[in-house]
């Protein structure tokens, strides 16, 4: 019993859990249905508005609105009905769904399909209305049509049945009065117009009752409304011929005779206006044109049909009325008869007067026929006449044109003049040909009788002067199609004979450069492409001329033929010029092979020796054989460049010389792969032995320059080093070091190593006082985030910053170690903003935070202004002028100015897509957010008044089309129902009523939200950036639909402010670099703006001394600074020494003349210095591991007197603000070139951080 209960209950459980997983799939279900059948109700919603139109009237003025209604219809229907079959086909597969369900879940989700399937079924019923609405449309054109005819013949039979209600109204009040003054005549008439009455109404009457069934709207309202009208009459009549019948036998005819007499004057009077239609022909003009003529003639047929018309219908009525007559008595008979047969004479008489009136015109016919047929004939010979000159002019052009270059303008519009005047004549050929058959059957005779307006004579001349004309047409044809044949050819040939021409001139050409080459000398290298070049177009030209012979026929084929013969001259004379250059050829490239030969063998024997003393162990060399192999691999790297030079010049050369150099390749990339494994292991050892000795003596002589404080006097111990002389030599410098003694009582740094310091420090033979301040500045730059705390102690120390990457920093004394945490600290300022605190240089795994580098300068590119504090306010300290180099203290300090303003969106009236900017970065408004702009939801018609009854439709409003509502209108509110309001379109400027809100409740036009009005015109960018593209100028008054809120543009203006000092004058201060570039990083690779001397002296004032001039460095020539500008006293001149990096001239150079610089660093030398000294190497023949050239910087010891010796490239690191830190923005990424070497001499250089700032450009 337990385990059934439990059964049970993991039963009832299991059944819980199914349906509780039934319930959320009908939930999850049920929405999506919802949506879909909510769609398909809004299609049909759609529907019924967009057939609204359709129930008004069908009006001319609404024909457009409603054959378009019918289209949008028909779509919107079948659009409808798909929505609506999918719909039921998912709600059918969701009901087999949930016949699978469990029942309370199944038993819910049946009656919610049940209550959608309904709704469908009403959206169903709704869009069967519709299925037909093209035809009901039709059919309700078809009535409309035949409403006003059956409206007119309605009115007609009611004004006949009012007629017989009013003339038997006297008979009814005589019946009721006195019934002996009832006529015959009165009765007569009544009868008439009761059976005339009776006659037109009752097919009236079946004619609308049957055209009133199958129609809808407003036609069949008024369909019915035309039969309750015919319903009224016969009413009318019933009640009439109920009287007329009563007083019938009471009354008698009524004279009859003056109703003919009558008719008999209307006839009159129409025969008067007919012969007064044929007055122009009585004028006394004997020829008028065809056109007035016929004009006249078919106002006189008007006017005789009309008048047989009256006649007709007044024999008629005298014919009715003598029937009526014979009923009278014998006396009275006989009197009416008489009388009715003279009104019968008077209308046969003018029956007669009618067809006589006919023959004439007949006549005046033929003759106009006859004269309609000369002028045809007249305009055609014109225009063959003007085709015949055109023809002599187009002979006349091929003849001038003989010696003229096929295809040109001229022929061409000749051309095509032609065959405008023979399309012309053609044209007028086939009209009068035309007239002519159309006419002549108009023109026989008459009855027989001989022509009297184009005899049968004149017939024939026409004949013939039409054929005359079609002859002249096929021969203007034969001489066009020569002439077109002619054109076509030396178009087919154009650019064969412009090919063959450019060629026969540059053969000539290289044939008479090639009489006057030297003949030791290699052709040059511009002959040789020449050759190239013409062999190609003469070969592309020779397979044009023999493609388009294969096909060639006639004039194409004589043509082809003559250009081949001037293709093949050409291509021999081009081939004596080639057999002359390979003969050259032949014998300079047997020297080349020769010369290469011998580089290859000196490269060997340098590299030999190099190889053999590294393969040995290197780590244990004395510090003298390391530089000594390293001047071996300089000499041994200068070999192998010249070899390989020797090797590089194959182009052009014979085959069998590029086999000899190909073996000499194979054993220079041997002797190159010799010389590069010895030159990377003595390079590899020689730099770590210089890098640490460097080391040693800068630690040396910063432990001497260091106060009790922890701060360097770098100044005094430079005048202790040089003796006031301001200058230190290499005896001054290596003296002092070994009289600095280490812990132990040996020399701090030992000579050899003081020495090879020094030349790394001053490879050009003395230390300058600004260069040794420099190499003693202790500055670092931040490898890794680390924290600045405010205690050496990090445990009680708190945190003050974070230091960001590419940070530079200031230490202010020597590094201590924490014993207990086994780190190495060093307390230090950060430069961008003085922040002062102690940092970790060396983590206990070894990690470096902090990496050596140079002291960093600044260079004014532009005047500039240093000012005391750092607000652009402050005072004035002094002019700086372009070419001046500071010492930078502190900064940057990066200050964000204001910035434009951007909507994101698209323009209500192209949809454009983009970024609108809205505010200018001075606060300026060019868009404001407006709430009068609305957006059409669905199509809608905006119409000139807002009256559905007299409006026309000014255009359709597309959906999601944006208007601006109109102030000064109010809402309207027409009688049919909903609401109108007056907009302007967006997109063209359309003013009209639109429907807001439809008469069943529908809404076509809404608010839009976030929508902007163009004040002033206006860009849209493609992005935020500051330097996107513009897609267009949205002008005044246009609209834009924005997507989000207003943001700043990316990448705006920024300022940058620096705390500086002098070197001219040691002056402290500010100063401010914008986007000018005001202020830039200070490199000491420079280069030259303007022809400027090299002197060897610093003075510059003639006057004063005598001036040696080195030589002239040329503009864009690259020297190397050793000695920062200084201004000179004597010329005022700002002043710098420097090397020329093609020789390595040592002089001082004028950085500025007056306002103009001659001087400025090189672009991006802080950043590719070191890619840019291997290029500059390459070509002066140096090696990568080479030091000829200068390559310090104002962080590192300045040259100042030519290399003695080559020495090594020290390690360089730039410094630049972390990218996205605080110091971020223009200019904020620039490099600082002339790092010091790392602390520790074995880490690689870290790798450069490639800027997009002024420097990266």
């Amino acid at each position: 019993g337990a385990g059934a209960g439990a059964g049970a209950g993991a039963g009832t459980a299991a059944e819980r859990r199914r349906e509780e997983k039934d319930a959320q799939r009908v939930q999850a279900m049920l929405p999506k249905l919802e949506e879909r059948v909510s769609a398909a109700e809004d299609e049909a919603e759609k529907v019924t508005i967009l057939a609204a139109p359709l129930a008004m009237e069908a009006v001319e003025e609404l024909r457009e609105l409603q054959l378009s209604s019918v289209r949008e219809t028909e779509r919107a229907v079948k659009a409808a009905l798909g929505t609506v079959g999918k719909v039921r086909r998912e709600l059918e597969a969701r009901g087999k769904e949930v016949e699978a369900m469990a029942p309370l879940a199944k038993e819910s989700a049946k009656e919610e399909t049940a209550k959608l399937a309904a709704r469908l079924d009403a959206v169903q019923a709704r869009l069967d209305e519709h299925k037909s609405v093209r035809k009901d449309h039709e059919l309700a054109l078809q009535a409309e049509k035949l409403f006003g005819e059956l409206a007119s013949r309605l009115a007609a039979v009611e004004v006949d049945c009012e007629k017989a209600a009013m003339m038997a109204e006297p008979l009814g009040k005589a019946l009721d009065t006195n019934p002996q003054e009832i006529g015959a005549a009165e009765i007569r008439e009544a009868k008439e117009a009761l059976r005339v009455a009776q006659a037109t109404l009752a097919p009236t009457a079946r004619l609308i009752s049957g055209k009133v069934s199958g129609l809808k709207g407003a036609v069949r309202s008024k369909m019915l409304d035309l039969q309750s009208r015919a319903e009224a009459s016969q009413a009318l009549l019933d009640r009439t011929q109920r009287t007329v019948e009563e007083a019938q036998s009471r009354a008698a005819a009524l004279p009859i005779l003056r109703q003919a007499q009558e008719r008999a004057a209307a006839v009159e009077e129409v025969l008067q206006k007919m012969r007064e239609t044929e007055a122009p022909f009585l004028m006394g003009i004997e020829t008028m044109p065809p056109e007035e003529a016929g004009e006249v003639l078919s106002r006189m047929d008007r006017a005789a049909a009309l008048a047989q018309g009256a006649l007709a219908d007044a024999a008629k009525y005298v014919s009715l009325k003598a029937v009526e007559v014979g009923r009278l008595a014998e006396g009275a008979a006989e009197a009416a008869r008489r009388e009715l047969e003279g009104v019968r004479k008077q209308l046969d008489e003018g029956l007669a007067r009618v067809r006589a009136f006919q023959a004439e015109a007949t006549k005046r016919r033929r003759l106009n026929l006859a004269e309609a047929v000369r002028a045809r004939l007249a305009e055609a010979e014109a225009a063959v006449t003007r085709m015949r000159d055109a023809g002599a002019a187009l002979s006349h052009q091929q003849q001038q044109q003989a010696g003229a270059p096929e295809g040109s303008e001229g022929p061409a519009a000749a051309l095509e003049r032609a065959h405008a005047a023979e399309l012309e004549a053609q044209n007028a050929v086939a009209a009068a040909r035309r007239e002519l058959q159309e006419k002549q059957q108009d023109l026989k005779p008459l009855d027989g009788s001989n022509p009297d307006a184009l005899k049968g004579s004149e017939v024939l001349r026409t004949k013939v002067r039409v054929n005359y004309m079609e002859t002249e047409l096929t021969k203007f044809r034969k001489l066009a199609k020569e002439f077109e044949e002619k054109l076509r050819v030396g178009k087919s040939l154009a650019e064969v004979l412009e090919s063959l021409k450019d060629a026969e001139e540059e053969v000539d050409r290289i044939a008479a450069a090639a009489e006057e080459w030297p003949e030791d000398v290699k052709p040059p290298e511009e002959a040789e492409k020449g050759i190239v070049s013409i062999q190609s177009k003469l070969s592309a030209t020779t397979v044009q001329v023999e493609a388009k012979l294969q096909a060639a026929q006639g004039l194409e084929l004589r043509e082809l033929r003559g250009i081949f013969s001037r293709l093949q001259r050409a291509q021999a004379k081009l081939d004596r010029v080639k057999d002359a250059s390979r003969e050259r050829s032949r014998s300079l490239s047997m020297r080349a092979v020769r010369e290469a030969a011998d580089a290859v063998r000196a490269a060997e024997a340098a590299v030999g020796p190099l190889a053999a003393a590294a393969a040995g162990h290197l780590g244990g060399l004395p510090l003298p054989r390391l530089e000594a192999l390293h001047a071996q691999t300089v000499s041994a790297g200068e070999a192998v460049d010249k070899a390989r030079a020797a090797l590089a010049q194959s182009q052009g050369l014979e085959t069998a010389a590029k086999v000899e150099l190909a073996r000499l390749q194979l054993r220079f990339r041997a002797a190159e792969r010799k010389s590069r494994a010895a030159s990377e292991a003595a390079t590899l050892h020689f730099e770590r032995a210089a890098g640490a000795a460097t080391q040693q003596a800068l630690d040396a002589l910063r432990t001497a320059a260091r106060k009790e404080d922890g701060s360097y006097d770098a100044e005094s111990l430079f005048a202790e080093l040089s003796d006031g002389t301001g200058e230190v030599a290499e005896a001054q410098f290596c003296g002092f070091l070994a009289r600095q003694h280490g812990a132990g009582g040996e020399p701090a740094v030992p000579a050899e190593k003081a020495r090879l310091a020094f030349r790394k420090i001053a490879p050009h033979g003395s230390l300058m006082r600004r260069a040794f301040v420099s190499s003693l500045a202790d500055f670092m730059t931040v490898a890794r985030e680390i924290t600045i705390t405010d205690e050496f102690e990090i445990q009680s120390a708190k945190k003050v910053r974070k230091l960001e990457v590419g940070e530079l920093v200031e230490a202010l004394g020597e590094s201590k170690d924490d014993g207990s945490l086994g780190l190495q600290r060093v307390r230090c300022r950060a430069v961008r903003d003085g922040t002062a605190g102690w940092v970790t240089v060396r983590s206990t795994a070894g990690a470096s935070y902090l990496e050596r580098r140079g002291k960093p300068f600044l260079w004014c590119a532009k005047d500039a202004a240093l000012r005391s504090e750092a607000e652009a306010r402050s005072a004035l300290a002094r002019d700086l002028r372009a070419g001046e180099v500071l010492e930078l203290l502190e900064g940057p300090r990066v200050e964000r100015l204001g910035s434009d303003l951007r909507v994101r969106g698209a323009a209500c009236g192209d949809e454009a897509a983009g970024w609108l900017q809205v505010q200018d970065g001075s606060g300026g408004v060019l868009a404001k957010l407006s709430p009068a702009i609305y957006r059409c939801s669905e199509a809608i018609a905006m119409t000139d008044t807002a009256d559905f009854g007299s409006c026309t439709m000014v255009r359709r409003i597309d959906a999601g089309e944006a208007l601006e509502l109109l102030d000064g209108e109010e809402e309207a509110r027409p009688s049919e129902g909903g609401a109108r309001r007056k907009f302007r379109a967006c997109r063209d400027g359309a003013e009209g009523w639109v429907t807001v809100r439809g008469s069943q409740g529908t809404v076509y036009v809404k608010p839009a939200p976030r929508h902007y009005v163009c004040t002033q015109a206006s860009p849209l960018h493609v992005g935020l950036g500051a330097e996107s593209a513009v897609v267009r100028i949205l002008m005044p008054g246009e609209a834009f639909a924005g997507f989000e809120e207003p943001r700043e543009v990316a990448g705006g203006e920024t300022t940058e402010t620096y705390k500086a000092r002098a070197l001219l004058d040691g002056r402290e201060g500010w100063v401010t670099a914008t986007s000018a570039g005001e202020v830039l990083p200070w490199s000491a690779r420079c280069q030259v703006l303007r022809t400027v001397p090299l002197t060897r002296g610093f003075p510059a004032n003639e006057a004063a001394e005598v001036i040696e001039v080195l030589r002239l460095l040329e503009p864009g020539e690259a020297v190397d600074v050793t000695e920062l500008p200084a201004e000179d006293s004597s010329s005022g001149l700002l002043r710098a020494c420097c090397v020329a990096r093609k020789d390595k001239a040592v002089g001082w150079v004028t950085v500025r003349e007056g306002a103009t610089l001659l001087l400025r660093p090189a672009a991006g030398a802080g950043e590719g210095e070191k890619a840019g000294a291997e290029a500059e190497g390459e070509k002066t023949g140096e090696g990568p591991g080479e030091a000829g050239a200068p390559r310090s910087g104002p962080g590192e010891a300045a040259p100042t007197t030519p290399p003695g010796r080559p020495g090594a490239r020290p390690t360089k690191r730039p410094w630049q603000p972390t990218p996205g830190g605080p110091a971020a923005g223009k200019g904020a990424q620039k490099g600082w070139p002339g790092a010091r070497p790392p602390m520790r001499a074995a880490s690689p250089p870290a790798k450069r951080f490639k800027g997009k700032g002024k420097a990266g450009k």
